[in-house]
């Protein structure tokens, strides 16, 4: 179930960036060229194996014990060294010249004449030295040589053989889970009914209806609610965090005295790869991570419940719960961010709506909710609209004046 929304959010990207949607049978394609990409590096890699084994064993440079690509790898491996070394050698001449240089600069000119003529007199001594040994002793020099090339190669050969080894697992689980992706992808195409990228936004939609329902209960549970609720209908925001957000600070914070340690947690512990913000075919913007509140109106007190939902992975993290007495609130706050600056001057725009709940001890708790919608100035239609935030402003307002004992005690002197 959750590869297909992986699948979603990675084709409305694909959209967003060539403006035409891939057909289904295009991303099972491109899983099928992947699953053949893996499985011929995987049989590469065994052949290789196979042929540094032979080649170790009887250690002759010609065919069939020296193969093409044995051969190919081992110059590649060559290459590689020396571009290590040449880069390490231009490393310290450039130490060397920006020494000199530096000498030159502070009138120690003595210095660096001095420094050049003694890196010039070490260099022809060892070449000095490399050549009388080569006329002196021809026979020595190349046996030496061919037992350094001898265990240059052999030990370069094990290195291989070793990465091999390593590479040979991997590549053996990619290609499982690329074929379990493959007919995952091809059962559930058949079983949801889904042909193109609306069947698919519809399944992607009722998954994510799905994991509120979960959630959901998932308060109930945590918070061990069942026979104490007053209002059956629990409040709930699901409000999606893209990967800008992902940085901010969210730490789960309701007291002022722990703000202290905020700055200890700054990120989501989630993988930046699932923070997905792409917009659908309904015009509606889908998130891979969202943060939820749950909120409970129970025969007493308000519980709520909080996490981060990753609705790619289907789990959450950090995971937060709580419960006021009725009695302990003071003030149900109601905020939002709007704005007249738009490019249509008879268009106000509505971005989010905060609720925040104040104790009898100062503690304000905080509830966003999503409410991205505009509307024209001076429109009747606006006065229809309740936003959910309001809504949810009210139910608590309604419940807290009639479980308040000092509204009820104001009440009974009433009477």
């Amino acid at each position: 179930m959750r590869f297909l929304i992986k699948i979603y959010f990675d084709l409305l990207k694909k959209y967003r960036e060539n403006q035409s949607y891939p057909q289904l049978e295009v991303v099972k394609n491109n899983l099928k060229e992947k699953l053949h990409y893996y499985e011929k590096q995987l049989l590469s890699a065994r052949l290789l194996i196979l042929d540094i084994d032979r080649f170790l064993s009887r250690p002759i440079p010609i065919p069939p014990f020296l193969t093409k690509e044995l051969l190919s790898t081992f110059l590649n491996e060559i290459y590689i060294d020396l571009k290590q070394i040449i880069s390490k050698l231009t490393f310290i001449l450039n130490a060397l010249e920006k020494t000199i240089l530096i000498y030159i600069r502070t009138n120690k000119t003595w210095l660096a004449i001095f420094l050049s003529v003694l890196v010039f007199i070490i260099l022809l001594l060892l070449a000095a030295i490399l050549t009388f040994f080569i006329k002196k002793s021809p026979v020595i020099f190349i046996i030496i040589t061919t037992i350094i090339i001898s265990i240059y190669v052999y030990k370069k050969l094990q290195n291989v053989r070793y990465w091999c080894d390593k590479k040979i697992p991997m590549l053996e689980v990619l290609c499982q889970q690329t074929q379990n992706e493959i007919e995952s992808l091809e059962e559930q195409m058949i079983n949801a009914g889904i042909y193109d990228i609306s069947d698919l936004e519809r399944q992607v939609d009722e998954y994510l209806e799905n994991d509120k329902s979960r959630l959901i209960q998932q308060a109930k549970d945590r918070l061990r609610i069942e026979q104490e609720l007053i209002d059956k209908n629990p409040i709930i925001s699901f409000i999606g965090i893209n990967s800008r957000e992902a940085s901010d600070s969210h730490i789960l914070i309701t007291d002022r005295e722990i703000e202290k340690i905020k700055n200890r947690y700054k990120e989501l512990l989630i993988d930046e790869n699932d923070f997905y913000e792409e917009k659908g075919l309904d015009e509606r913007y889908r998130y891979g991570v969202y943060e939820c509140f749950v909120i409970l109106l129970c025969e007493n007190f308000l519980s709520y419940y909080k996490c981060y939902w990753n609705f790619i992975k289907g789990d959450y993290v950090d995971e937060e719960t709580c419960e006021y007495l009725f009695d302990s609130i003071v003030s149900v706050k109601t905020q939002e961010r709007s704005s007249l600056n738009q490019q249509n001057p008879d268009e106000k725009r509505k971005y989010r709506d905060l609720l925040s709940l104040t104790t009898m001890d100062g503690k304000i708790v905080y509830f966003k909710m999503p409410d991205d919608r505009k509307q024209k100035i001076n429109s009747n239609k606006k006065l229809n609209y309740v936003s959910d935030i309001n809504k949810a402003a009210e139910r608590i307002r309604y419940w807290l004046r009639q479980r308040r004992v000092d509204y009820q005690m104001t009440r009974d002197m009433d009477k």
